[in-house]
């Protein structure tokens, strides 16, 4: 017991004086240091411009972000993490969403999307899916006057835009907002095309929209705004069994506009899975593909960055490299992460590995023997404890870890909280 009462009392002093030098230090510094401090990854400088013009209180407009990809999206299991830090952040102002129900288990997070009467579904992903498609890959039709597409936010909504694709032969639509009186809503054109139709909305919750004659209606997707100022708007369109080659059924005019209309500040592509477990993959031709709509994209917005992930890992039975019991990596996976990785330096991009973020090879197959498992036994698709954590290693990947070692979403957090 001999000196432990005086010498606590002088080491807890000297503890709080080395705190107060540090927060006095800190205090004057101006807060803009921190952002000074932070080198963006490579390719997402104009990303990372886009939110610190947030925290300057530069930007009236919500900062835009465009995910596009396969199954691992095509519910919010991985994006929700994104979303989630993205709008704890800097606000909640809204997202776009896929038309009506366009499959089984669509259940956007925040919404409860619902569909009657006499809807025509068609996707995009079969090889000789036709007609008009955009960037959500699906399109709902109808001229019945009895069909009906509901949506119920959990948020407020200040702003209704559809994506209607009109023509000479198109008819109108009705759409109701909360209590309002129905507005109906033309989609002819002359020339077939894209037509856009922004309505404002007075803090509603509840939207309804059905044809209202002279023609069928084709919705290609709508999306909703959220009283955040400037917040922010992430999208994301996932369709199960994507490869990179449903982007070429899409309409080029139409995505173009799109795109154009989004003026995303990041648009981020997630193909490559199944490109993966396909043994015939042509990797030359791959590259052709996906440098393509890569091109459309940028002509859309030149100013977006772009980000390219590379695929997660899988296993299955069958050929590849041995992981045990029967299961093996498909071998494809890592030549498409490399196509991906080379168009991504090739072009200034950002490339994420996704396989690596999870440990590597065979790592599909540790992830699903975890207790409790973090992969379903497919060894193709994550629990949403899996989702989470990639989710939350992209998130790392895209905002905190900048080239000097300095965490670049700390940095930011600090100076944006500062201003408020």
């Amino acid at each position: 017991m001999t000196g432990s009462g005086s010498a606590r009392q002088i080491d807890g002093y000297s503890r709080f004086l080395r705190v107060l030098i540090v927060a006095l230090a800190i205090a004057a510094v101006p807060s803009v240091s921190f952002a000074v401090q932070c080198v963006p990854p490579q390719g997402l400088d104009r990303f990372h411009g886009a939110i610190g013009e947030i925290e300057a209180n530069r930007r009236s407009r919500p900062l835009t972000i465009l995910h596009l990809g396969d199954s691992h999206i095509s519910l919010d299991n991985f994006t929700r993490g994104l979303r989630k830090r993205w709008q704890e952040a800097y606000g909640d102002a809204g997202r776009g969403l896929m038309p009506g129900v366009p499959y089984r288990y669509y259940a956007p997070d925040g919404f409860d999307a619902g569909m009657s009467g006499a809807w025509d579904v068609a996707s995009s992903l079969p090889a000789d899916a036709s007609g008009p498609f955009g960037i959500q890959g699906f399109r709902v039709s109808s001229g019945d006057a009895s069909a009906v597409m509901t949506l119920r936010s959990e948020q407020p909504v200040t702003r209704i835009e559809i994506d209607a694709y009109g023509g000479p032969g198109t008819g109108a639509l009705l759409l109701k907002l909360g209590d309002a009186a129905a507005l109906k809503l033309q989609t002819h054109r002359d020339v077939p095309g894209l037509v856009r139709l922004s309505v404002p909305a007075a803090n509603v919750r509840n939207v309804r929209l059905s044809p209202a004659g002279g023609g069928a209606i084709h919705i290609l997707g709508w999306s909703v705004s959220s009283p955040a100022t400037p917040g922010v708007r992430y999208d994301s369109f996932g369709v199960v069994a994507a490869t990179a080659s449903i982007t070429e059924r899409w309409d080029a005019n139409v995505v173009r506009q799109q795109i154009a209309a989004l003026k995303p500040d990041l648009v981020i592509l997630g193909y490559g899975t199944n490109e993966g477990y396909n043994n015939d993959l042509d990797l030359d031709g791959y590259r052709r593909l996906v440098a393509g709509f890569i091109r459309l994209v940028e002509t859309a917005a030149p100013d977006t960055s772009l980000a390219l992930l590379g695929p997660f890992d899988g296993a299955r039975q069958g050929t590849g490299a041995a992981c045990g019991e029967g299961w093996a990596t498909p071998p494809n996976l890592d030549g498409v992460r490399g196509v991906l990785r080379s168009l991504a330096a090739a072009r200034g991009a950002f490339f994420w590995d996704g396989g690596a973020a999870m440990g590597g090879s065979c790592a599909a197959d540790a992830w699903a023997r975890e207790d409790p498992p973090v992969m379903y036994a497919d060894r193709v698709h994550l629990r949403p404890a899996g989702a989470e954590r990639l989710s939350a290693a992209l998130w790392a990947a895209l905002m905190e870890k900048g080239q000097d070692g300095a965490s670049c979403e700390a940095a930011r957090r600090i100076n944006y909280k500062d201003r408020q």
